[in-house]
Order: structure tokens, then sequence, then C-alpha cells
């Protein structure tokens, strides 16, 4: 992979890896044993918008790793490409799952 794609990548793992972390969206629904950072949410009940953007911004990194992993000239074992593609796909429609839950649930107005 040429260095340019390898930012790109970079930027859109920590796209998806620095809001897990700080706010832990999938940790609490998986329940690993991992603490967030911050485990208050309460500023994300009171402000909803915020949330519905953070998870947006999670689905985005996780599509642009996948896009990345899926390039032609990336060279990785066949067999681990496809897990690694299993379970981003995996994190992904739960992201899109709780994205359609924080909209349904919160009654969110952008216009």
């Amino acid at each position: 992979m040429k260095k340019t794609k390898k930012i790109w990548l970079w930027i859109f793992l920590a796209m998806f890896a620095i809001p897990e972390i700080l706010w832990g969206n999938l940790i609490k629904i998986l329940e690993l044993p991992i603490i967030p950072a911050y485990r208050d949410v309460q500023y994300f009940s009171d402000n909803p918008s915020i949330a519905f953007l953070l998870i947006t911004v999670e689905i985005i990194g996780v599509s642009g790793v996948i896009y990345f992993l899926n390039k032609k000239n990336v060279n990785i074992n066949l067999k681990l490409k496809y897990i690694f593609n299993i379970l981003l796909v995996i994190i992904l429609v739960m992201l899109v799952a709780s994205l359609f839950f924080s909209y349904g649930m919160s009654q969110i107005n952008f216009f």
C-alpha cells in the first residue's frame, strides 16, 4: 500500500477507535470488561444529536477501513482478510442498528 493510503487507513481507524475508547458504545453492547474513559453518558442523553453525530463518525470510520482493506493491492493473507471483513461488517451492522435506535428513540429534529 502507498503511504497516502496507509495514512487514510489510520485516519479511518482513528475515527472509529477514539470515540469507542472514550465513550464505548459497542463496549457496553457487547458487555466487554473494558471500561470506557468517560462513564457518564448523561451528556448524550441530554443532547441526542451529538450521539447521533458520534455514531455516524464511527460508521464512516469502519466503512473506510473496510474499503481500504479490500483494495486489490493490500498484501494480507486471504483468510485473515475474510476474518477482518466479517468482524468489521458485524461492527458496522451493530453501529447502524445503534444509529437507528438512537434516532428512533430520541426524536431528533434535523430541520
